[in-house]
């Protein structure tokens, strides 16, 4: 690697860790001096997010209600940007999956 590819410290600028978004980041201490952290709420978010995918491709009432449930459950504990991404992608999953059932029974009504 040429000279211009090191930071300031020495390191070249390839040598990087993305740890920092899967872990907690809010401790907080009570009396007893135990953790508490808020990373289920992220947990939370990721579940709900892969159910709003999932509700994509299979069962998507189910799972896209489910993806909302569990989206709001998340940004209630303090994971907005997963818990809104879910639930926005699974109430479009949800409501897209009933409009198209009921076009299709309308279409098919309409040949009798």
């Amino acid at each position: 690697m040429a000279k211009h590819d090191r930071n300031k410290f020495g390191n070249y600028i390839d040598d990087e860790e993305y740890g920092a978004e899967l872990s907690p980041t809010d401790l907080r201490y009570d009396d007893n001096r135990e953790v508490n952290t808020s990373s289920s709420g992220t947990f939370v978010g990721f579940i709900a997010l892969a159910l709003a995918v999932i509700g994509m491709f299979t069962y998507p009432v189910f799972f896209g209600i489910a993806a909302v449930v569990l989206g709001i459950y998340a940004v209630s504990r303090n994971s907005r940007t997963t818990g809104m991404i879910a639930i926005v992608l699974g109430a479009i999953v949800a409501i897209a999956a009933i409009f198209f059932r009921v076009a299709i029974l309308t279409f098919l009504f309409s040949l009798f």
